[in-house]
């Protein structure tokens, strides 16, 4: 089929030189032909004048209308009777005025490409000449006929006959190669396909029109000229006749054509909202059915089949009503199980479309337009030829512009990319004959698509769900975008309750959650405050975008600021004044929010903080924002909620309770965490074992309570001599372990001497002017130098920390008796003490009022001054 023009105008500067020069040519010919044939009937008499008048009118009438056979591309005209009679009844120049005048009467039923339609104009004239001299010079030397017209003259029957017959012949002839030679110049088409084409076209005119000449004539031999007065009316009324028929039908039409662009457009609308759910832009099944439709009509098919195309590819995705949302707008990869469901659309569209009964082969269409050239595909595994070719033609069409546009789970596809996916799957997933011819005409196309505004750079994808303030309101927006954002919400909240229910992290909840505030609604700065176990304050436990690390460790009390204000109403607020949450703080961009919006987060009816939301961009916080905000936020406080459990919960489980120092537990996972780093790092690091001299009796003495805020008091006296990074436990009793990194044996050493002396010195007061203090004794094992488990190295470092404290001992041992022999040389021996009985400690009081316990050498001062 020959390639439609989108030229609208007579306008030849799109032609090549050569198309030019024998368009010109034509157009000299046939002003020749009809001034030679004017010239040489200037003589004709006053009847054959009348004749010619008449034969104007008639050809003018006839020229209008050119009849096509139902079901087919043959059509036929009645121009051919009115010329063939003018060259019998009035010679040459009758023949080319009655041509030029049905040609002219014809203007309005030419094709738009004026240029082509003149050429075709001017071969006719020109054959129509060629055509009467043919005749003329067949009778004048074949048949020894003498006169200039053959009208009434005496002439055999078969002679007449042979005459018309090679009239006919000659003008087909002529016409055909003239035309034909100048679709080849402005088409470069195939020289036989272009005859083929034209033959088709046009045979069923010649054949009419012979015919019809030679009844005609016979008929005006038998009945006179009074014969053709009555064909003249008879043609007048059919003319008036057909005119108004044609009226009633244009209107008709046009009814039809409302109705079939009102049903057209209805399904586009609702194909377009179905795609819309699985986040498609508007222009994909527009575009699909261009591609569809253009890949048909290069093909050759039948209307039927186009009309398939031009259905199936605005309904091939309609059975995506029966999977649900949170598959179709899943951004990752789809699991088995998934990808089954989603299987199921082009069976479930086929269904739907059953019932509609289309007169042509839609459901097939949209059946297996998923069926792949090698059989993979589904619903059924088809291969090759079992596959309908309108699927295959839809199966390419889809892909291609799948692949261009932008989806939950990718990003758009570049042009080239594209069709490198098309000729890798051709042969595979695609017929290579359609993937090639597709390709080929690729360009035409996207002209197509550009002139009717569906480029993909229109193609509205949108990631956020409201774009600035404009976005709040829905009335602004179209129809697909509200059904994109509607089902983006829809899966969001899906994703949210899906993650949440498997979270159990606190900062992995709060991260999720201020990610899914961002897909829905906008801000540059989002905050989260949870209370803390007080009440008293709320925490800045999360936040993200502008500021985020300047107001890292925020607190807030209720009813301080605007986050303040929700926190001590329990109601959100928006519309406010930002600063009202930054009076307190030195921001330099403060100045920059606009609009502010805060919620409370509550979780059984329990308020555990809140979530404010600051813009630069927008005048305001909507209430579609805050319906929006609302609902994430009711289901993100549950899963705050119940993060904020477990996280206490697993504090507790490897928190020491009295010193809220990590216990053993905790202390192993620690020697795990930096084991694992010492063997990709190849380096070492120390652990130092403690354990407090005297403490067993300072509970003994003045009891367990005053043990246990020693206890606590010594704890932070460790954590002040170490560094942030150092990991220290309370391993049991009064032992305590610390894991020092990164530090040098000599290091490990001053550390412990630092460390033994802050304990010593460290006095707890006890009321009364008294004070209790303990000793320590500390030792130090490497990893892995002393052993590769925390045993081995637990054990090592006991070891060392044993010959510590028997140093101790020895040394206090003999301090203590250093003293009691300076006693005894200043005074005389005092009587013996009162017997004190303690069960478990062997002790004597001295004079500065010292309880020494001597099995471990530990001293406690009770009195003080």
């Amino acid at each position: 089929m020959l390639e439609k023009t989108k030229v609208n105008q007579f306008n030849l500067s799109g032609y090549n030189l050569q198309t030019k020069i024998y368009w010109f040519l034509l157009l000299l010919l046939s002003i020749s032909a009809v001034g030679f044939s004017v010239y040489g009937g200037l003589d004709i008499s006053l009847p054959q004048v009348v004749m010619l008048l008449v034969g104007i009118i008639t050809a003018s009438m006839l020229g209008q209308h050119q009849p096509k056979l139902p079901n087919s591309r043959l059509q036929f005209t009645a121009k051919g009777l009115v010329v063939f009679f003018g060259i019998l009844w009035l010679g040459v120049m009758g023949g080319v005025l009655l041509s030029l005048t049905a040609e002219i009467a014809g203007y309005w039923n030419a094709n738009k490409n004026k240029s082509r339609w003149l050429a075709s104009v001017f071969s006719n004239i020109i054959a129509t000449f060629v055509s009467a001299v043919v005749l003329y010079l067949f009778l004048n030397n074949v048949a020894g006929f003498e006169a200039k017209f053959v009208a009434g003259n005496d002439l055999g029957i078969v002679w007449l006959f042979a005459g018309i017959l090679l009239m006919a012949a000659a003008h087909y002839t002529v016409y055909l190669l003239l035309y034909s030679v100048f679709l080849v110049l402005e088409s470069e088409f195939p020289f036989f396909n272009a005859v083929k084409e034209n033959i088709l076209a046009t045979v069923i005119g010649y054949i009419f029109g012979t015919v019809g000449i030679s009844g005609l004539h016979f008929a005006l031999l038998n009945f006179g000229l009074g014969f053709g007065l009555v064909v003249l009316v008879g043609v007048i009324v059919a003319h008036i006749s057909y005119r108004i028929h044609l009226q009633s039908l244009a209107q008709k039409t046009k009814e039809i054509t409302e109705s079939s662009r009102i049903h057209l457009a209805t399904v586009e609308a609702l194909a377009t909202a179905i795609d819309a759910r699985d986040q498609v832009g508007i222009g994909h099944v527009r575009r699909t059915q261009i591609y569809a439709i253009g890949i048909g009509e290069l093909l050759g098919l039948g209307s039927d089949e186009i009309d398939a195309l031009r259905t199936g590819a605005l309904l091939h995705d309609i059975g995506k009503l029966g999977v649900p949302d949170h598959i179709l707008n899943k951004p990752g990869r789809l699991t088995p199980a998934e990808m089954e469901k989603m299987k199921i659309h082009s069976t479930v569209g086929a269904s739907i479309l059953e019932k509609v009964k289309f007169p042509y082969p839609v459901v097939p269409t949209v059946k297996y337009h998923h069926e792949m050239w090698d059989g993979t595909g589904y619903p059924e595994g088809l291969k090759k030829d079992q596959i309908p070719l309108t699927a295959r033609i839809l199966a390419v069409a889809d892909a291609y512009d799948t692949l261009r546009g932008a989806r939950p789970y990718r990003a758009a596809v570049m042009r080239d990319e594209a069709r490198r996916c098309l000729l890798n799957g051709s042969g595979s997933q695609f017929d290579p004959k359609i993937v090639d011819l597709f390709l080929r005409n690729l360009r035409q196309f996207e002209i197509e698509i550009e002139a009717a505004g569906l480029s993909y750079e229109y193609d509205g994808q949108v990631s956020d769900l409201f774009m600035g303030e404009e976005g709040a309101n829905e009335a602004n927006q179209g129809y697909v975008e509200q059904i994109k954002r509607a089902n983006r919400e829809v899966f969001a909240l899906y994703e949210l309750a899906r993650v949440f229910s498997a979270s159990l992290n606190l900062q992995d909840t709060l991260s999720l959650f201020v990610k899914k505030v961002s897909e829905l609604m906008p801000f540059d700065t989002c905050a989260v405050y949870l209370l803390d176990k007080s009440q008293e304050f709320a925490v800045l436990s999360y936040s993200e975008g502008v500021n985020a690390e300047a107001l890292k460790g925020r607190k807030v009390k209720p009813g301080q600021g605007a986050t303040g204000y929700v926190l001590k109403k329990r109601q959100a607020v928006y519309n406010i004044n930002p600063a009202l949450d930054f009076s307190f703080y030195q921001l330099d961009s403060i100045q920059d929010y606009t609009a502010m919006a805060s919620l409370p987060l509550i979780a059984n009816e329990q308020l555990i903080g809140a979530i404010s939301l600051y813009s630069c961009e927008l005048e305001s916080y909507q209430d579609e924002h805050m319906r929006l905000l609302e609902t994430v936020s009711r289901i993100a406080s549950d899963a705050i909620s119940k993060s904020l459990y477990h996280a206490e919960t697993e504090t507790h489980a490897l928190t020491d309770p009295m010193t809220n120092l990590p216990n053993a537990r905790n202390l192993q996972i620690q020697f795990e965490n930096e084991s694992s780093r010492a063997k990709r790092t190849n380096s070492e690091f120390h652990l130092i074992m403690l354990d407090l001299d005297g403490f067993k009796a300072v509970n003994d003495t003045f009891g367990h309570k005053t043990g246990d805020m020693l206890l606590r008091e010594i704890a932070k006296v460790m954590r002040g001599q170490l560094r942030e990074y150092d990991f220290l436990a309370r391993y049991a009793g009064d032992e305590f372990v610390a894991i020092i990194p990164e530090t040098s044996p000599e290091g490990i050493q001053e550390l412990c001497h630092r460390m033994e002396k802050a304990i010593t010195q460290f006095k707890l007061p006890i009321g009364d002017g008294r004070f209790a203090r303990v000793g320590a004794s500390i030792g130090s094992a490497c990893y892995p130098r002393n052993g590769e488990t925390i045993d081995q190295i637990i054990i090592a470092a006991d070891q060392q920390m044993y010959s510590v404290k028997a140093a101790h001992k020895q040394k206090k041992a003999q301090q203590q008796q250093q003293h009691q022999q300076q006693q005894q040389q200043r005074q005389a021996p005092p009587p013996p003490p009162k017997e004190v009985m303690v069960p478990t400690i062997e002790a004597q009081i001295i004079d500065e009022g010292f309880i020494v316990e001597l099995d471990e050498s530990h001293i406690i001062s009770n009195a003080v001054n």
